[in-house]
């Protein structure tokens, strides 16, 4: 099956963009031949093309296709144009933006696809018939993966994400200093970040929200939904149902966490909280089982045949994942190239540090046995 994954832009590190990312590695993995286009393309574009996908200015897109999955209304409407026949498969992201609402001109064979029930909420809400499909955010839970454990007690809070600024943001940073947390914040638009796992590596808390919040979950970080349009404190095994529906949006509680039960909160810090929430994210966010469910759904909406792969395209598939695989491996390398250097340095320091320790020790002796002497002379 050829499937066009359609966005705007292609370009910072962002929620869609990183959802557009997950999905075409999956679908490609699975044989599909994938093409994603964009408008404008940058950064996120290049790393879509690494994982085996052609990547194309929505100009150049080929002249037909089996499917579509389209993530914004001028994208669904533009593809419906090119492809009257094709069935379209419309995945929401936002209810705050407009254009990441389905269209409400009807498009032929159109499905939305929600990733909590917030948003399919909101979709019911337009003007407009639809089937509303609900699945889970997919998370690489390969890339994103635990580097190290959190600490017994939190040292470090990571606000991850561009949300979070403001009043809001300075309350949470005064009240936990006041507990010895040092607050550091990570993603901003101005400075975004890619590998994630890398960033939260000596992190004890992770705050956020959406889909930071889930990054986090994978790194087997202790996750505390707050940002600046609402606050619903720690995810546990308890809240993850209630705030998974929501989004992690923070909009779940009724009450706002003032400086008192900010500083509370941090007594209710528990490592442990880390690995329950690595647990929650493989039973609950594979990407392998989303884009195994848009196969299903477009197959079904648009009544695709499933044909087999041609000799030349199995080929290319394979090829492309081969460099894929060849370049994790040297980026592997150089990982561990860094590590055995900072371990090297590490037993150096520790090596000067003990030669130095017996070298105070002989001192100390050398001058107790000269006081002891001095003392024997002395009549």
């Amino acid at each position: 099956m050829h499937v066009v994954l359609a966005t705007d832009v292609l370009a910072a590190v962002g929620g869609t963009e990183t959802y557009v990312l997950t999905v075409a590695e999956n679908l490609v993995r699975l044989g599909h031949q994938v093409t994603v286009s964009a408008r404008r393309l940058g950064e996120m574009g290049e790393a879509v093309r690494g994982v085996g996908a052609d990547v194309v200015l929505e100009d150049d897109l080929p002249p037909t296709c089996d499917g579509v999955l389209v993530q914004d209304v001028g994208t669904a409407y533009a593809l419906a144009q090119r492809w009257p026949d094709k069935p379209q498969v419309f995945v929401a992201h936002s209810a705050y933006f407009d254009a990441q609402l389905p269209p409400l001109l009807p498009v032929p064979g159109s499905v939305a696809v929600v990733m909590n029930d917030r948003l399919g909420d909101r979709i019911r809400a337009l003007a407009l018939d639809i089937e509303i499909v609900r699945l889970r955010q997919p998370i690489n839970s390969l890339r994103l993966a635990p580097r190290g454990a959190p600490r017994n007690r939190p040292r470090k809070a990571v606000l991850l994400g561009s949300y979070l600024k403001g009043e809001a943001r300075e309350a949470l940073v005064e009240a936990w200093s006041h507990a010895k947390i040092s607050v550091v914040q990570i993603g901003l638009l101005t400075d975004p970040v890619l590998d994630v796992a890398a960033a939260l590596a000596d992190a004890d808390i992770v705050v956020g929200k959406a889909r930071a919040i889930l990054d986090a979950m994978a790194c087997g970080r202790p996750a505390f939904v707050y940002d600046a349009f609402g606050a619903d404190g720690w995810v546990t095994s308890s809240t993850y149902d209630a705030l998974e529906a929501d989004g992690f949006a923070g909009q779940v509680q009724p009450r706002a966490l003032d400086a008192e039960a900010l500083l509370s909160a941090v007594g209710d810090y528990d490592p442990d909280m880390g690995r329950v929430n690595r647990e929650l994210i493989l039973k609950h966010h594979q990407d392998r089982k989303h884009a195994e469910a848009l196969v299903a759904l477009l197959r079904r909406v648009g009544d695709i045949r499933v044909d087999g792969v041609t000799a030349s395209a199995e080929l290319s598939r394979l090829s492309r994942l081969r460099w894929k695989a060849e370049r994790e491996a040297n980026a592997m390398a150089r990982q561990v190239d860094e590590v055995t250097r900072r371990l090297h340095d590490a037993e150096e320091r520790l090596r000067v540090a003990q030669q130095r320790r017996r070298q105070r020790a002989r001192a100390a002796q050398r001058a107790e046995a000269r006081l002891i002497e001095l003392g024997e002379e002395i009549p």
